[in-house]
């Protein structure tokens, strides 16, 4: 994301750093600052948070991948992670 962002000219100066996606966006919502989250935060309550959504260009994007051991059987919870999560 720091690339990305260099990329687009933008120099962020972080005041606080956590993986609470909730909590970040209950704080941008109070007018404590922006921030960067995935969309999908802003779906689970968009009514009560009056935050603005912006898109960018070029949009960013990441590859995840999944590793797993060469022969073992996988765990279905593993494979509904990996169709349902990870699409």
């Amino acid at each position: 994301m720091r690339g990305w962002l260099a990329r687009s000219g933008v120099k962020p100066e972080a005041a606080m750093q956590t993986d609470n996606f909730d909590l970040i966006a209950n704080l941008v919502s109070l007018g404590f600052g922006v921030s960067l989250v995935p969309h999908r935060v802003l779906a689970l309550n968009p009514r009560n948070r009056p935050v603005q959504r912006v898109t960018t260009e070029p949009k960013f994007a990441r590859e995840l991948i999944v590793v797993l051991r060469r022969g073992a059987k996988t765990a279905a919870i593993v494979e509904a992670f990996v169709e349902n999560i990870l699409f």
